[in-house]
């Protein structure tokens, strides 16, 4: 049985809306060399990360091509002061630093003498984890956040003509983990959902062209357990303190488009520029069923239903990247995206203290011999500074600044055979 702990605080059921890190909870490095291009990859796809970026691209790679790698986020802590809006000012904390791994594998295979070419990405694109000291302003509103997802996704293409390609595949999305707690409750579950992907490539000898489409994927959470947090007690709900029930909900990831174009001057270089559409619109609402229960009454008078309202906001993502191949064996790289945030002012939650973003690339790649080759890549995030002044009721514990940056490192390695 999915187990999944759902929130318990009916006057602050709004606190865990899952709100950005990276481009909502998208996370968009997944592979080292895109990466040392800020990502923007559509239009290049030009190793076996192309599973992710761009499928269509692994008809221009041929033989069997394998990478596996792995990012490390480095998340120093988010700080944060309170306002002159928030009922505990004067007030501060900061969240606890983290250092996350993020693993992803690509394999492709094409045919001989075939226009047709497999391949398959597993990875992990959406995900989080944010933990805030128990005892700190909002406390009541978060204190620990995390999704972890892993998708498979298995891809076709075909190569219509030496320029031309294009590709389609199936997206299996394992939401492996789910845990938004705070000092009233505590949360944690798992679910799945289907999805897919179509693609498209078009290249000459020096201007490229892709185009890329992810269906939004709906993970349903089911036959959950509620739990009481310690916290309850101080709301005049000391008897549901430890009490458990039964509930599910589900998460719509959003659906996405990317168009990628690439220009190489000469043999040296490749300019690429992306624009990314995210429908983060798909992440309305969040609507929590509960079993009848004596916890479930207490948190929602009676109806064993509450809707969250998150009214997030479609987004769009500029990526620009550069490589030069200085030496017959070796690369260097640097890229630059502005990542806007999908939440807006009246729904923004310290769960995930999302805020525009800055995102700054530089990345090494080494020919090791013909067929084993090492990309590495840096990542600095710069989250633009964030004064949260639009909360409001028992929410206004959100209100103030929200501060902080993160670090990326990436290292994959492919081989080709």
């Amino acid at each position: 049985m999915r187990r999944f702990t759902l929130f318990v605080a009916s006057a602050l059921m709004g606190l865990m809306s899952m709100q950005a890190h990276g481009g909502g909870f998208q996370i968009g490095e997944q592979g080292s060399k895109a990466m040392g291009m800020g990502n923007a990859f559509t239009a290049v796809a030009d190793d076996p990360s192309a599973q992710w970026f761009n499928p269509a691209g692994s008809a221009f790679q041929p033989g069997t091509q394998v990478m596996a790698g792995c990012e490390i986020v480095i998340v120093p802590s988010t700080d944060f002061t309170t306002n002159a809006l928030n009922p505990a000012h004067p007030a501060s904390t900061s969240s606890k630093s983290k250092v996350i791994g993020i693993p992803h594998f690509y394999v492709s295979h094409g045919f001989e003498n075939s226009p047709i070419t497999i391949g398959m990405g597993i990875n992990a694109p959406f995900g989080l984890e944010t933990d805030w000291p128990g005892n700190g302003p909002f406390a009541t509103s978060s204190t620990f956040s995390q999704i972890k997802t892993i998708n498979f996704n298995p891809n076709i293409t075909w190569k219509i003509s030496d320029n031309l390609a294009i590709a389609a595949g199936v997206d299996y999305v394992f939401l492996d983990k789910v845990r938004l707690n705070n000092s009233l409750q505590l949360l944690e579950g798992n679910g799945d959902g289907w999805g897919g992907n179509v693609a498209l490539l078009y290249r000459n000898d020096q201007f490229r062209f892709g185009v890329s489409y992810r269906s939004r994927v709906r993970l349903d959470v089911n036959d959950g357990t509620v739990i009481g947090g310690a916290g309850l007690a101080r709301v005049g709900a000391g008897f549901a303190v430890g009490a458990r029930g039964t509930a599910s909900t589900k998460v719509v990831l959003p659906d996405q488009v990317n168009v990628g174009l690439a220009y190489a001057p000469n043999e040296d270089w490749i300019l690429s520029v992306d624009v990314d559409w995210v429908n983060w619109k798909t992440f309305d609402n969040l609507d929590f069923r509960y079993a009848p229960s004596v916890l479930a009454t207490a948190l929602t008078g009676g109806t064993n239903f509450r809707t969250l309202r998150e009214n997030w906001s479609a987004t769009f993502a500029i990526r620009a990247g550069a490589q030069w191949q200085f030496a017959p064996d070796m690369r260097l790289r640097g890229g630059y995206t502005f990542d806007p945030t999908p939440v807006d002012d009246p729904f923004f939650s310290p769960a995930i203290p999302d805020r525009d973003r800055h995102l700054f690339t530089v990345g090494f790649g080494y020919d090791v011999n013909a067929a084993i080759t090492l990309d590495m890549a840096y990542m600095f995030v710069y989250f633009v500074d964030r004064n949260q002044t639009a909360s409001t009721g028992t929410n206004a514990v959100r209100n103030g600044n929200y501060s902080g940056s993160v670090h990326l490192l990436s290292g994959s390695l492919v081989y080709k055979f």
